[in-house]
Order: C-alpha cells, then sequence, then structure tokens
C-alpha cells in the first residue's frame, strides 16, 4: 500500500489541519493494524463499512474504511510536520515528509 496522492480538505479553527490521502490499493485488515505503530486503533471490522479510526501519540487522528483507498488525517494544532511525516513514513518510508 502506497501513497499515491494528498490533499488539503478544510481548514479547522483549532488549528489542525484535515487532509485526505489517496493510496494505490485499498485499506486491508492488515493495513489497519498497522496503524498500532504510531497510535491506538479502533476498529470496527464487523461494521457494513468497516470502519478504523487511529488516535495518534502526537494527537493526531486517521479515519477511513477498509476497502476503500481513501483516508482522511486531522494533523494536530502544534506539530502537524511531526505528525504527518509520522503517518507517510508508515506508507513510503523512503519519501516521507517530501509532499
Amino acid at each position: 500500500m502506497t501513497i499515491t496522492g494528498c490533499h488539503r480538505v478544510e481548514d479547522c479553527f483549532d488549528g489542525s489541519s484535515v487532509l485526505e490521502y489517496v493510496f494505490d490499493t485499498p485499506w486491508s485488515r492488515e493495513d489497519v493494524l498497522r496503524l498500532r505503530q504510531i497510535g491506538e486503533v479502533d476498529y470496527y471490522p464487523h461494521f457494513p463499512r468497516p470502519f478504523f479510526r487511529l488516535r495518534g501519540h502526537d494527537g493526531g487522528q486517521v479515519k477511513g474504511v477498509q476497502g476503500e483507498t481513501t483516508c482522511r488525517v486531522i494533523l494536530p494544532g502544534q506539530c502537524k510536520e511531526d505528525a504527518k511525516r509520522e503517518f507517510e513514513a508508515l506508507f513510503c518510508p523512503d519519501q516521507a515528509g517530501e509532499r
């Protein structure tokens, strides 16, 4: 699973940023569980659309649906670049931080 695109979705009033990431393949169970490396994952595989949410150690969040090729990343008001680099490093370690 590799990141193929990223764009800003909206600005929040608290200073955080929301980004939508696009991947070359859909989210699988293994990809969702890989997020545990950077925080606590809530995973609901039995939902009609299997939902997951990561609450990162840095205050960021990732939300998505297994089987889709996108997810939303909410970067915290502080440490945005660190949180972004950490997330991207899971999916493209060679290019993390270059987006």
